[in-house]
């Protein structure tokens, strides 16, 4: 029986990941503004049209900020999830770092 051999390696930048994670904060956000005004064109809508008019036009509106609800909490939870994860790896690297340095021979005594 032979040894396992190991799976594909893989390399992320965290600092992009990172930035990818404040635009998609900053777009969950600018969704939410977005959603409160949909909302708002709803309540006119259904105002400044009279019958079926003003209720399809409402309605679609009303359905527009529920969609856009959604999509602006969806992307907030991705960045959450892309922090988290590039925090994680950050925290994992720095203990593999110094359990490495820990292990060197010559680190314990001060040089090689």
């Amino acid at each position: 029986m032979s040894a396992p051999t190991a799976g594909p390696t893989i390399a992320i930048q965290l600092d992009t990941v990172e930035a990818l994670a404040a635009e998609l904060a900053a777009l969950s956000a600018e969704l939410a503004d977005d959603a409160a005004l949909c909302r708002s064109a709803a309540r006119s809508l259904y105002a400044a049209l009279d019958g079926d008019a003003g209720l399809s036009a409402g309605s679609a509106a009303t359905a527009w900020a529920s969609l856009t609800d959604v999509v602006a909490a969806r992307s907030g939870a991705v960045a959450g999830t892309l922090v988290g994860a590039a925090s994680a790896y950050r925290i994992a690297e720095a203990r593999r770092a110094s359990r490495i340095a820990a292990e060197t021979p010559g680190a314990r005594r001060g040089g090689p």
